[in-house]
């Protein structure tokens, strides 16, 4: 009858641990395939041992059963789960904390209620463990394990260094010499020793999600660090959109404007050249408007080549450019200014000319379209002589 109900606690111990590998450990494909292999390999290990238990004793089995149940589990599961090696063991040694605090259980009771071995009691209270653990296990466990072996590659083997001592010292307090319940008074060793189990691996757990969460709060910050990059770039990008002209890559009208308020309030002198180009017109009839804009583009190089550091381009509209110019008004000449323009301008279409107008702050206008006003009108009659003169 005893040899009955042990090789009933075995079945059902064993059923329990292999359901919680099965929740724990995920299979290769297919699943479903595997599944069935594990079920029926593991229903083949357990009957094994059981026929051991009948034929050698329960003493023997407890002395050997890590060589005749742990080693063909670790085999059965080994070559049919998706993570191997020592990330499969730690699984493994995961369940086997579990197993130990459910022995532990079942010893105590057998001993309180028959102070002694009694198989019926002891598997009642095992299966009350494992019900009580697997919430835990599924809600916890398992979703932190498989988040370590997706992220972690190394330090599996000194996890499993201290799960295996743990598990070492529980088999020696429960079964040497004898099994616990023959020597009472190391109960409280024996759950000292799980207790001990229980925290270790709960300090794995808690160091990973701690690592975990400041590998996500760095992660976060790249992404902001990018994320404030890559906006910093599309706002160099607006910038130059609102500030610049796109075809000659000066800048334009609104920044021609800024700068001179800018001027004008910080009463700082200077004066603009208000530049027309010659014949524009003729240049997109005669050859194009690709040439054409090929030809303002070289004008704007040309007029910023001349300008240099003494001051800046701007295009204002169409065919017309203004530079304001830092320098000193007196010493502008405006015969060698479009000589210097006409020299930089590199283009197979001739250079028709240009004619310009020239504004003074504060002599000439307090206001910037003042300024500009009368440079235009300056640049208007100078156009208006040479038609004229044709």
């Amino acid at each position: 009858m005893l040899t009955d109900a042990t090789i009933l606690r075995l079945i059902i111990s064993q059923a329990f641990a292999v359901y919680f590998l099965l929740i724990l450990i995920p299979l290769e494909e297919p699943q479903k395939r595997n599944t069935m292999i594990i079920i029926l390999g593991a229903l083949s290990i357990t009957l094994m041992n059981a026929l051991l238990i009948i034929h050698f004793g329960l003493p023997f089995y407890i002395r050997f059963y890590f060589l005749t149940l742990t080693l063909p589990y670790i085999a059965l599961f080994l070559f049919l789960t998706v993570y191997k090696g020592a990330k499969f063991i730690f699984a493994l040694l995961s369940v086997q904390v579990i197993a130990n605090v459910a022995i532990i259980n079942g010893l105590l009771a057998s001993y309180i209620f028959y102070g002694q071995n009694t198989p019926f009691v002891d598997t009642i209270a095992r299966i009350i463990t494992y019900v009580i653990f697997l919430p835990i296990v599924t809600k916890f466990i398992r979703p932190t394990y498989l988040k370590m072996a997706k992220t972690l590659n190394k330090g599996w083997w000194v996890l499993n260094a201290a799960l295996i001592l743990s598990y070492a010292l529980a088999y020696y307090i429960l079964f040497i010499p004898d099994a616990i319940f023959y020597r009472p008074e190391y109960f409280i060793h024996a759950y000292l020793g799980i207790i001990l189990s229980l925290l270790i691996y709960i300090i794995i757990f808690f160091l990973f999600l701690e690592i975990q969460s400041k590998m996500a709060i760095e992660r976060d910050k790249k992404q902001l660090s990018t994320q404030i990059t890559s906006l910093a770039a599309e706002s160099a990008a607006i910038t130059t959109i609102a500030y610049k002209d796109a075809l000659t890559g000066v800048k334009n009208r609104y920044s021609l404007f800024k700068k001179m308020d800018q001027l004008v309030q910080n009463k700082q002198r200077f004066y603009v050249i208000f530049i027309d180009l010659d014949k524009l017109k003729e240049i997109n009839d005669t050859h194009g408007h690709t040439k054409g804009d090929t030809y303002l583009k070289q004008i704007a190089i040309a007029i910023q080549s001349t300008v240099k550091d003494k001051g800046e381009v701007y295009r204002f509209a169409g065919d017309e450019f203004v530079c304001i110019m830092m320098d000193d008004y007196t010493e502008f000449n405006r015969d060698l200014f479009k000589e210097d323009i006409a020299k930089n301008i590199s283009i197979d279409i001739a250079f028709h000319g240009i004619s310009l107008g020239l504004a003074s702050y504060p002599e000439d206008g307090l206001d910037s379209g003042d300024l500009i006003s009368l440079a235009d009108q300056q640049m208007y009659t100078e156009k208006k002589a040479k038609s004229h003169h044709r």
